[in-house]
């Protein structure tokens, strides 16, 4: 997180601007009482969530650091970073919709994938090259995960609480807050992105010891 401080500070600013220009004309106990969901759809979160998203991408090559001190995010990357999670998404979305079971075995089979495709050694510069990293990739994690499928399932798990029990704390703060204290809208958005990009980098960091842990494992099984 500290390698991007900066970055996120600012972006912890929008939001708190955005929380301070809102509350005036925000009914957040209205909201609430309508359906408590409603909450994630109320303008200061919508902000915090598109600014979440875009702070991915300096989270994310933080956390490759730790593999390749040398990696660095290019244009080719950022659209490749953008394609491989739709089509992960795609792909779990289709399983889910068959049956869970079938979602979550795809979730976790191509839960390497993005790093897999980052990590590549080459970059294209067209469609083929993005469609031909991203079927490696498919291939890649899924030749990972597939023997130590329930310790990835386990990571995946822990990874995704460390991000959301927190996360949801902060967000249900918010909430509370903001029905008795409206201005407090200023401190708990800022606080709610800052929450997201820490336990984020935290999370990202286990994932990426766990890519290592399997590509380390997958050496001695490549060359006999």
């Amino acid at each position: 997180m500290q390698e991007r401080l900066a970055v996120y500070l600012t972006f912890a600013a929008i939001c708190a601007l955005a929380g301070w220009l809102v509350w005036p004309h925000l009914d957040l106990y209205e909201i609430l009482a309508r359906h408590p969901t409603a909450l994630v759809s109320t303008p200061p979160v919508n902000v915090v969530l598109v600014l979440a998203l875009a702070a991915l991408f300096f989270i994310l090559p933080s956390a490759l650091r730790r593999l390749e001190p040398e990696f660095r995010m290019t244009a080719w990357r950022n659209v490749l970073t953008v394609c491989t999670i739709v089509c992960v998404g795609i792909v779990t979305e289709l399983g889910y919709a068959f049956a869970v079971l079938p979602g979550i075995v795809a979730a976790v089979l191509l839960s390497q994938a993005l790093i897999g495709a980052l990590l590549s050694e080459r970059e294209g510069t067209g469609l083929r090259s993005i469609v031909r990293a991203i079927g490696a990739a498919f291939g890649s994690s899924i030749g990972l995960t597939r023997t130590h499928f329930a310790t990835t399932l386990g990571v995946i798990v822990a990874s995704l609480a460390i991000l959301l029990v927190p996360f949801t704390t902060v967000l249900f703060g918010l909430a509370v807050l903001g029905v008795r204290a409206p201005p407090s809208l200023a401190l708990m958005t800022p606080l709610l992105l800052l929450t997201f990009v820490y336990f984020e980098c935290v999370r990202y960091a286990l994932i990426v010891r766990w890519y290592r842990r399997l590509r380390f494992e997958d050496r001695p099984l490549a060359s006999t």
